[in-house]
């Protein structure tokens, strides 16, 4: 399985390291997921350029994280247009401390599938098995999901108990000379 993380341009040219997406990517990447990183923010290109490719790249998964703040919903709001644009439009996963408080409100604007809330490196490797396998998201802890019209907030996840379960950032996948 193909999997584009997006670390999207926050305008202000401060190079501050993705750390939940690294995190992310190195639980993936363990799992013998194929990761793919698409660095926005140190390219800094348009939004449109995500969709050429998508069109250009073909992934089984997006997923994109973003904080709480007006700037950053503006633009989740232009990288979902991008996504949902793209002829080979995959599954499309958001996460990070942005979408939590209003889930709902967060699939209907970005028309994303899933939104992992709370940490994500065991709820997205459920997920993505779950996806992967075609089988109900219905069982997986720490998501809301739609279905065709129709939101299912899934219980919670429990915080990870020993954080030295995590394997560290998957650095080498990151321009980490830009941060």
């Amino acid at each position: 399985m193909r999997i584009l993380l997006v670390v999207y341009d926050n305008g202000s040219y401060m190079h501050v390291f993705p750390s939940g997406l690294a995190y992310i990517a190195a639980v993936l990447e363990k799992e013998g997921y194929d990761i793919n990183i698409y660095s926005q923010d140190k390219f800094h290109y348009p939004d449109g350029y995500l969709t050429e490719y998508l069109n250009r790249n073909k992934y089984d998964v997006v997923g994109v994280s973003v904080i709480g703040g007006y700037y950053q919903y503006r633009k989740l709001i232009k990288i979902s247009e991008a996504i949902n644009s793209s002829k080979n439009r995959p599954f499309y996963i958001i996460g990070g401390h942005g979408p939590s408080p209003e889930p709902k409100y967060f699939l209907k604007i970005t028309q994303a599938d899933a939104i992992v809330l709370g940490e994500g490196e065991i709820t997205v490797s459920e997920l993505l098995k779950a996806v992967a396998g075609n089988k109900s998201l219905s069982a997986v802890k720490g998501i809301v999901y739609r279905k065709g019209d129709k939101v299912f907030i899934n219980a919670r996840r429990p915080l990870i108990k020993d954080v030295d379960t995590v394997p560290f950032p998957a650095y080498h996948l990151f321009p980490v000379d830009y941060y």
